[in-house]
């Protein structure tokens, strides 16, 4: 059975070859690559705590290592909320959710011109604990949490537009 099947994916490869479909990262028709269109991105975050954690992040998702020149600047506004999720019957509270909203724009430096304009939000939960730094602990990671899988959306949005972009 298992056969079968691998000898079917084999056999509908040749197909996908005149779909357009190709991969992401792999070099654009003008020799452009997205992994360097990513690497010359400046970051602009909030100067917060959690601000600079998102842009250590997005440092990492995006491979900005100072080596290209940037060419493009990214603009992000965060707004935080935070959701009671649970609650015992003498109206403690027991579990938060977090949501980190996240707007972004991407402007080319040269014209400064707006070339993307998005939004995305992730969502993590915490419980409340008995020692206040404890749940002040657990309220931080989910901070850390929520940046990097807002850091992962955006690089994936942009990396998305830089595709369409070079095709």
């Amino acid at each position: 059975m298992r056969r079968r099947a691998l000898l079917a994916a084999l056999a509908s490869l040749p197909g996908l070859a005149g779909c357009g479909l190709r991969p992401l990262y792999g070099p654009a028709r003008d020799g452009a690559t997205v992994a360097g269109e990513l690497a010359a991105v400046r970051i602009e975050t909030p100067k917060t705590p959690l601000g600079w954690t998102l842009a250590d992040r997005l440092a990492r998702e995006l491979g900005v290592a100072g080596t290209a020149a940037a060419r493009y600047r990214l603009v992000v506004e965060l707004e935080r909320r935070r959701n009671v999720l649970a609650v015992q019957l003498d109206d403690t509270v027991t579990r938060y959710e977090l949501t980190l909203i996240a707007r972004f724009r991407l402007i080319e430096l040269e014209s400064g011109h707006e070339l993307l304009r998005s939004e995305d939000r992730r969502v993590a939960g915490y419980g409340v604990l008995r020692q206040p730094y404890a749940t002040l602990a657990a309220e931080r990671d989910a901070e850390r949490r929520a940046a990097a899988a807002l850091a992962r959306a955006i690089r994936n949005r942009l990396a998305l537009f830089f595709r369409e972009r070079a095709a």
